[in-house]
C-alpha cells in the first residue's frame, strides 16, 4: 500500500513539473506567441537553431512536455518506456544547462519555466536532479511488466493531440514577401526586416510621449520588438538629445529638412506617425493625434500576429 501511494505521489509531482514547465513557455505574458518567440529566440537561436527550425523544435518541445506530464499518470509501459524516457529527457536538459553555464556563466532566466517562474540555470539543473532521484525510486517502486506494443498506440494520440493545438493556436507565422515600400527611395532600411519607421518631430510633447511608450515596449517584448529608427523633422534639432532622455534609450535616428520630411511621410499624415515594417510591408501604421493616433495596445497587437 504504501509502495503505491509513493509511486503516485511520485508520479504526480513529476506530471506537475513538466505541465506547468510547458505551459510555462507559453504562458501569455504578454501573449502566447511572444511568450514562445522568446523561448525560440533567447535559448534555441544561441544555439545555432535557425529560426524557422527552432519554431518548429519549440512546438515539438513543449508537446513532448504537455505529453510526457500526461502519460505518467497513465498506466501503460511506465517501467518499460515513460520513465527511462522521462530521465533521458531531463538529462539532456541538465547537460544543456552545464553547457550554457560553461559558456555564458550561471546568469539570467534559463527559461524552463518561461517568464511565469524565473530560473538560473544551475537552479534548473538542481531542480532537475531532484526530479530524475525521484524517477530512479519511482522505477523501483512499479511492479515489472509485460512489453505490449499495443500499449505505446496510447502514445501518440496524446502527443499529436497537443502538437494540433500548439500549432492551431500558436502558429508559425511566415515573412511577408521582400517588396519596396513608399520610404525606400530616401529610406532603404525601411524594407529590412522588422522595422518601427517612426516620424517625430524633438519639440513635439505627442511625439515625445510615444517613443516613451516605443522604449517601455522594447524593454518588455525585448527580442520579439521591432527595431526603432527615428526620422526627425529639421525643427529645434537641439532638442533631439533631450528627446532621448525623455524616452530613456538612444535610437537610430536620421534628419530630414522639412520638405523632404513631409515628401516621404507625405503631406495628408502628421507627426507623430509611426509604421510597422516588415520586409516593405507596412503591417499597420498610426499618425496625428486624433482618430489615426498611436495605440500601444494596437501595435502590441500586430507586433504579436504578425
Amino acid at each position: 500500500m504504501i509502495k503505491v501511494v509513493l509511486s503516485w505521489l511520485i508520479r504526480i509531482l513529476i506530471a506537475a513539473l513538466f505541465l506547468v514547465s510547458a505551459y510555462a513557455k507559453i504562458y501569455p505574458d504578454p501573449s502566447a506567441y511572444f511568450s514562445i518567440t522568446t523561448f525560440e529566440a533567447k535559448q534555441l537561436v544561441p544555439l545555432g537553431f535557425d529560426p524557422l527550425i527552432a519554431a518548429l523544435f519549440s512546438r515539438l518541445l513543449i508537446a513532448i512536455e504537455f505529453s510526457m506530464g500526461i502519460l505518467i499518470l497513465f498506466p501503460f509501459q511506465l517501467k518499460r518506456v515513460v520513465v527511462p524516457s522521462t530521465i533521458g529527457i531531463l538529462a539532456f536538459f541538465s547537460i544543456h544547462l552545464a553547457i550554457q553555464i560553461m559558456l555564458t556563466g550561471n546568469a539570467g532566466n534559463c527559461g524552463c519555466f518561461g517568464a511565469l517562474l524565473e530560473m538560473t540555470p544551475l537552479e534548473a539543473i538542481v531542480k532537475n536532479a531532484i526530479a530524475i532521484l525521484l524517477l530512479v525510486l519511482l522505477f523501483f517502486l512499479l511492479e515489472k511488466e509485460k512489453f505490449q506494443l499495443g500499449d505505446l498506440l496510447y502514445y501518440f494520440p496524446v502527443f499529436f493531440f497537443f502538437i494540433a493545438v500548439l500549432f492551431v493556436f500558436i502558429p508559425i507565422k511566415k515573412a511577408p514577401k521582400q517588396s519596396m515600400s513608399e520610404f525606400s527611395e530616401t529610406l532603404p532600411f525601411a524594407d529590412d526586416g522588422k522595422v518601427l519607421l517612426c516620424f517625430f518631430a524633438p519639440g513635439c510633447d505627442h511625439c515625445r510621449s510615444a517613443i516613451r511608450s516605443l522604449d517601455s515596449l522594447n524593454n518588455i517584448m525585448q527580442d520579439n520588438f521591432p527595431s526603432i529608427e527615428i526620422v526627425f523633422m529639421e525643427e529645434e534639432t537641439e532638442k533631439i538629445p533631450d528627446f532621448f532622455e525623455y524616452a530613456g534609450n538612444e535610437y537610430n535616428y536620421r534628419v530630414l529638412d522639412i520638405p523632404s520630411f513631409y515628401n516621404v511621410l507625405t503631406w495628408e499624415r502628421n507627426t507623430p506617425a509611426i509604421f510597422y515594417m516588415w520586409n516593405g510591408n507596412v503591417i499597420t501604421e498610426f499618425n496625428g493625434i486624433e482618430t489615426e493616433a498611436f495605440e500601444p495596445s494596437k501595435l502590441v497587437d500586430a507586433i504579436n500576429t504578425n
